[in-house]
């Protein structure tokens, strides 16, 4: 049974897929509401979501930006729900939902000012080559905001990884090695007070 919620919380798929959806879009909420008092959204930026799950920061972006926001996942339930969620902005060629995996993007160089992800890093391959890959699509002085319910110290760490197999956890440190190795010139990291939620983001 645990092994099934893992199953879904890395792709969500069929019906429990919606449900689990719906849960990760309330228990991401703290997280998602610190990311974005980090963060300054020009108001002409185009933004991509990648692991966009089901759609809800998207939702949020569109209202801070006149530009398009897409979002990028390679879940079939996820981009389901993020175009349900999202159709208004789909329908007026505000925003398109994109299948892929995060280390092979069809999407063109130097395409968005702002790209996010949003407790989704723990699972990318090779994040290295893949931040590297994020670096490709990002305009010239644009960010990339890393959002995660931990720091690299919370105590249930230790028994996910143990679990989920393939899963990793990341320090600031390290995530601040792998952002300037991948090009970025710049990183600010925050930590929301008493708590474990820590938003990393490289400026490019």
């Amino acid at each position: 049974m645990v092994a099934e919620k893992i199953d879904q919380c890395l792709k969500p798929h069929g019906e429990e897929g919606i449900e689990t959806i719906e849960r990760m879009n309330e228990n991401h909420k703290p997280i998602s509401e610190f990311a974005f008092e980090c963060v300054d959204v020009g108001k002409n930026d185009k933004i991509l979501d990648i692991g966009c799950g089901g759609g809800v920061n998207i939702e949020k972006f569109l209202k801070l930006t006149r530009n398009d926001v897409d979002g990028l996942d390679y879940s079939d339930v996820s981009i389901s729900e993020s175009i349900k969620r999202n159709q208004k902005a789909i329908d007026s060629n505000r925003c398109r939902i994109i299948q892929a995996s995060v280390d092979d993007m069809p999407i063109n160089d130097n395409e968005y000012d702002l790209v996010t992800a949003f407790e989704t890093i723990y699972f990318w391959p090779e994040i290295g080559e893949t931040f590297k890959e994020v670096f490709r699509i990002i305009k010239p002085h644009g960010q990339f905001l890393i959002a995660q319910g931990t720091d690299g110290n919370h105590p249930d760490d230790e028994k996910w990884l143990k679990t989920v197999e393939g899963m990793r956890v990341y320090t600031p440190i390290q995530l601040e090695e792998y952002l300037l190795n991948a090009g970025f010139s710049t990183v600010e990291i925050f930590k929301k007070e008493n708590s474990y939620i820590l938003i990393v983001i490289g400026k490019k």
